[in-house]
């Protein structure tokens, strides 16, 4: 087995690291590198970062064409493990196989099918998540399952923390797979009930309608940290939303009086927050940032400004 892994973000680089250790990676197919945060300096993905750390071979291409195929015919590559690659992969590619063409998606498929299912676990409520492993098909995420493991959610995960439980459960589901698949014990089931979809997280998504429900706010709070941030306005200013306080099982428990408009900060309390008035209760919030300027935790933003309770966001 010689495997052409394809991935980019930080979440697939405990998979490829792992397999390398045990089997043969004739090359690593990844996005170009991409201009950071100022504009100015290229910045490589992880997963080549990686890589190169690894002795590896690097393909980057924006077009999955003839170029690329050539070159990928050229490793020798008999099966593709891909990672949240970031781009389809259409038949002639996949014709380069001999062997399987493997995903591995972070869902129960065929839950949370799409771009985001991290995300999407948590701006669903979702109590349990798990991670799949199936064969690439012609229609997004259709494909059998050789593999997938479950877990439960807790209901406070942001998508930064979940995407680091995440790549270190990938990392080892992906080695027994493929050890499965080198010893001839693998089987593939067909995905089973109906399916769900995930869109691509943009940051349209982050605007704060405080109209809605107490555990809907908490969740996309969740769900868009590290990117791009839920914001609302506070005195004309893009304040982002960073933190919340417990599960959002338990958000908007406390309700608040009918009288108080949505998107008031009502209260402060040692050890929960600041309380902000949403469609059915009281959200609390434990870290906020001013566009541009440094997150701060909700006592020290109360210290800088001291207008924050009583005010009326959005």
């Amino acid at each position: 087995m010689r495997i052409l892994f394809a991935g980019t973000p930080q979440v697939a680089v405990p998979t490829l690291r792992a397999l390398s250790q045990h089997f043969e990676i004739g090359a690593v197919l990844t996005n170009t590198d991409k201009p950071g945060a100022r504009g100015k300096a290229l910045v490589p993905s992880a997963v080549k970062t990686e890589a190169v750390s690894l002795g590896l071979r690097v393909l980057q291409y924006d077009r999955l064409g003839s170029e690329v195929r050539a070159e990928v015919a050229e490793t020798g590559c008999d099966t593709l493990v891909c990672f949240a690659y970031g781009r389809l992969f259409g038949p002639k590619f996949l014709s380069l196989f001999s062997g399987e063409t493997l995903n591995i998606h972070p869902s129960l498929l065929p839950q949370l099918r799409g771009p985001s299912p991290i995300q999407g676990s948590i701006l669903n409520q979702l109590s349990e998540s798990g991670i799949s492993i199936q064969r690439i098909a012609k229609e997004m995420d259709s494909g059998d399952l050789l593999m997938r493991e479950h877990f439960l959610l807790q209901g406070d995960e942001t998508s930064e923390s979940l995407s680091s439980f995440v790549s270190l459960k990938a990392a080892d589901l992906a080695v027994r797979a493929l050890l499965d698949l080198q010893a001839g014990k693998a089987r593939f089931t067909a995905q089973e009930g109906p399916a769900t979809y995930t869109s691509l997280i943009t940051a349209e998504m982050s605007v704060v309608d405080f109209s809605k429900s107490a555990k809907e706010i908490h969740a996309q709070i969740r769900a868009l940290y590290p990117w791009p941030k839920a914001r609302t306005l506070y005195n004309g200013q893009s304040l982002l939303l960073t933190g919340v306080y417990g599960t959002v099982f338990e958000a908007g428990e406390e309700k608040v009086d009918a009288n108080i408009p949505v998107g008031t900060v009502v209260q402060k309390q040692k050890g929960k927050g600041i309380a902000i008035a949403t469609g059915d209760g009281l959200l609390w919030v434990t870290s906020m940032q001013l566009e541009k300027r440094k997150e701060m935790d909700w006592s020290s933003f109360l210290n800088g400004n001291q207008g924050f309770l009583g005010a009326r966001l959005g």
